[in-house]
């Protein structure tokens, strides 16, 4: 009795350090939105005879990459057996490059990296 009333005191010691530093933190705005798209799917339910899933098709995922940034590429998903449309965004807000196609495949997105870091930007001092 005692060893599982110790076991259990340095779980929620443990608990209570490891939460505070995953609230310091902040989620970056890839992070955010693939949190809100993950909160809409555990509210479905299947009140159809679609089934659960075919809901999952209206939305977008967003693409985050290790450091919550947005990929440059972003992609729909594919629906009866074609690709889903690609386009290239601006890896901070997940914005579409302007002139940017969105394409069935590859828009080979590292192309416009380089026009994208030569543009000015709002946060960069003028």
């Amino acid at each position: 009795m005692k060893q599982h009333q110790n076991e259990r005191k340095t779980k929620m010691k443990t608990n209570q350090l490891e939460d505070p530093q995953a609230q310091i933190r902040p989620q970056s705005a890839c992070q955010q939105e693939l949190n809100k798209v993950l909160e809409e799917i555990s509210k479905m339910t299947s009140e159809d005879n679609r089934g659960p899933l075919e809901n999952l098709y209206g939305l977008k995922f967003p693409n985050c990459d290790k450091h919550g940034l947005y990929n440059p590429k972003q992609c729909n998903m594919s629906t009866h057996g074609q690709r889903g449309e690609c386009w290239c965004v601006d890896p901070l807000t997940g914005v579409q490059i302007p002139a940017t196609p969105k394409v069935r495949g590859d828009p080979n997105c590292n192309q416009f990296q380089e026009k994208l870091r030569a543009m000015p930007t709002e946060a960069t001092p003028h």
